[in-house]
């Protein structure tokens, strides 16, 4: 006769515990005790990882196996949860309150199981330690923080470095080089859509003289004070350069020689002269400026320009402080 220790059931489930027992994933069956758990099963990993031998584990409950309060809510809650929804439910789980000295993360698959009696229910479990890999993904998440942080750092470094590229470091305003590229553009796009461009070149009245009594910090706070009246005075599309010194070029698209003219005369009202209040010194800065147009005086950068150019030095050679719109030679 074929024992019982050596038949074809005794044989099933020794290969079953000895296949368990090589897993690395925890494995642990619970009888449901209402309202408690008993541990029936566990295969060598969990026993393991409990510092125990299965033999020590098994049949004892759960709230004698887990002796931290809140650890044991959790996971007697998560059991709970299964059982409520009478399926598989995966969940995250710590070892928070269990170990002292690392805490570790494990993935947690729950499956409720009727007992062959028809009355007893069994939460069956694997576990799997995901620690490792969630410190890695953690680890990944964090180098990926830095490289954007050091990524928008670049770009904010790129933006200040293309800034500056166009712009006047005293006044920042916008520089020749900006000027004349946008001038173009805007040349061009005013040629297609049939509508004017107005230059104003500004040039500080008596500069020099103001630069050699006062010296040239003083000159250098009056051209900041100046540019920020301008750019004050300016709409939004409007550019406002400083074209070298004490000139200032200003470009008004969609104005019209005369409406520009209006415009600068009222701004002229407001700020020429224009007093300028220093530490123990007062000044009255007055201008002088030429106003010329394109397509009417010149269809090309060079030549509105020139335009404009000649404007405020016939403004300047009439005595200053004064505006002169371009006048083309007979």
């Amino acid at each position: 006769m074929t024992s019982p220790q050596n038949g074809p059931e005794f044989l099933d489930r020794h290969l079953l515990t000895g296949m368990m027992d090589i897993m690395t994933d925890h494995v642990f069956i619970l009888r449901r005790e209402s309202p408690r758990y008993r541990l029936v099963y566990c295969n060598q990993a969990m026993a393991t990882f409990m510092r125990l031998q299965p033999a020590d584990l098994c049949g004892r409950r759960l709230d004698e196996i887990i002796l931290d309060p809140d650890l044991y809510e959790r996971i007697a809650g998560n059991y709970d949860k299964v059982l409520d929804a009478g399926h598989i439910l995966r969940f995250e789980e710590t070892t928070e309150g269990f170990e002292a000295n690392q805490v570790r993360i494990f993935d947690t698959c729950l499956s409720p199981m009727p007992g062959t009696d028809g009355n007893s229910v069994y939460i069956c479990g694997i576990s799997r330690d995901t620690t490792a890999r969630r410190e890695a993904e953690l680890a990944l998440q964090q180098a990926n923080e830095t490289l954007e942080t050091q990524l928008a750092e670049n770009r904010e470094l790129h933006r200040q470095l293309e800034e500056e590229a166009i712009r006047d470091p005293l006044t920042n305003l916008f520089n020749r080089r900006y000027f004349l590229e946008s001038l173009t553009r805007e040349l061009s796009r005013a040629h297609r859509e049939t509508y004017p461009v107005t230059l104003m070149m500004l040039d500080i009245d008596h500069f020099k003289e103001l630069n050699d009594s006062h010296g040239h910090s003083v000159g250098d706070q009056v051209l900041v004070e100046v540019s920020q009246r301008l750019c004050a005075g300016m709409r939004k599309e409007d550019v406002v350069c400083r074209w070298g010194g004490e000139e200032f070029l200003i470009m008004m698209p969609g104005l019209s020689l005369a409406d520009a003219h209006v415009r600068i005369m009222s701004w002229r009202r407001d700020h020429s002269p224009m007093a300028v209040q220093l530490p123990g010194l007062s000044l009255a800065v007055s201008f002088s400026s030429g106003l010329a147009t394109a397509p009417h005086h010149g269809t090309t950068t060079d030549d509105v320009i020139n335009a404009t150019d000649k404007a405020l030095y016939e403004a300047k050679t009439n005595g200053r402080n004064q505006v002169r719109l371009y006048r083309q030679p007979a």
